[in-house]
């Protein structure tokens, strides 16, 4: 199992797709209770196991998903079956799971190195034991697998002030869809979810190969990729109510730009884990082809005007699980 992927756009050809088995919101995670605490939503959402409608309609709409991409000559893994209920313990904390929905929040793949990310989900720690199989596979294949040192968490670690997250600078914090990768350079958002000690960790692994840059004062609650999207070499779709001209980083204003803001609020299931942002959460499987949600016509004609193939697929708890196509999988192999 070969790993190597130096940017979002490369002609697709492996690729992890996750889960929504079992799925669960978490009991005993300050992290994820205090992060609920910032929604603007009025309802709550209830703590326990997800409703077995969702479960079974997205484990539908990720068969589909994953036949689409054979069908684009992708290769697709997946993270073993785990029960995401069940109560762990550690000498910290005592939790319940979360779910292996969106493999790309805590595998870092850059180059031919897979990192385990430093995520602050209490409950979400251990879900790389989900990933053991296909671990064993790419190692033996030569990836350098490594695992970040583990967030601690305690109360202090994240505290809620002036609505936004902020979390301590102690020591690395970050999970990895936190990072947009433009071949040698890597763009890190520090967010509610990243630090910094989070970028100058990731910056020591990496070595001179890739260039970590910060970008802060964009988006401050959670990851990049509702916000900004590397389409192919010199384009980038980017979310217009969230971000202008002069806060794009430097090395990205000379790109070509698709500004989206017209963007369709898919339905949910009781509670929204993810904004409607989740709308322009899509895929690049290669330079000319995005996979995108068919509720969203109107990016659909700004990327078909724009000169892409555009493929739809439907998922129908994007939101209720807060995972489009992009969070939902984790590049193996890019060319």
């Amino acid at each position: 199992m070969k790993v190597f992927t130096k940017n979002e756009y490369g002609r697709l050809k492996s690729v992890i797709v996750g889960r929504a088995d079992h799925a669960n919101w978490p009991k005993g995670d300050i992290f994820f209770d205090r992060m609920l605490s910032l929604s603007t939503y009025p309802g709550s959402l209830k703590i326990g196991p997800v409703a077995d409608k969702v479960i079974e309609e997205t484990r539908e709409d990720l068969f589909a998903f994953i036949d689409l991409l054979k069908e684009n000559g992708v290769s697709v893994h997946r993270p073993e079956i785990m029960d995401w209920r069940r109560t762990t313990a550690s000498l910290d904390h005592v939790t319940t799971g979360m779910h292996s929905y969106s493999a790309r929040d805590l595998l870092l793949s850059v180059g031919n190195m897979i990192i385990e990310c430093p995520t602050p989900f209490i409950s979400r720690q251990n879900e790389t034991r989900a990933y053991h199989v296909i671990k064993n596979e790419a190692i033996k294949d030569g990836c350098r697998w490594m695992a970040a040192p583990r967030a601690v968490m305690e109360t202090a670690e994240c505290v809620v002030k002036d609505s936004r997250m902020n979390l301590t600078e102690r020591y690395p914090i970050f999970d990895a869809a936190n990072v947009l990768k433009f071949n040698d350079k890597l763009l890190y958002l520090v967010s509610g979810t990243a630090n910094h000690a989070g970028a100058e960790w990731l910056q020591k692994i990496v070595g001179t190969e890739f260039e970590v840059i910060k970008w802060e004062g964009v988006y401050a609650f959670a990851h990049i990729d509702s916000t900004l999207t590397s389409l192919n070499a010199d384009t980038i779709l980017v979310n217009a109510e969230r971000v202008k001209e002069d806060t794009l980083p430097k090395f990205l204003r000379s790109h070509k730009k698709i500004w989206f803001s017209k963007c369709t609020e898919r339905k949910f299931h009781k509670f929204p884990y993810a904004s409607k942002w989740i709308g322009m959460n899509i895929l690049s499987i290669d330079p000319e082809t995005v996979i995108i949600d068919p509720a969203q016509t109107f990016l659909k004609k700004q990327l078909q005007e724009a000169g892409f193939r555009v493929l739809e697929s439907e998922l129908r708890h994007s939101r209720t699980l807060g995972g489009g196509h992009h969070c939902i999988t984790c590049d193996l192999e890019r060319e």
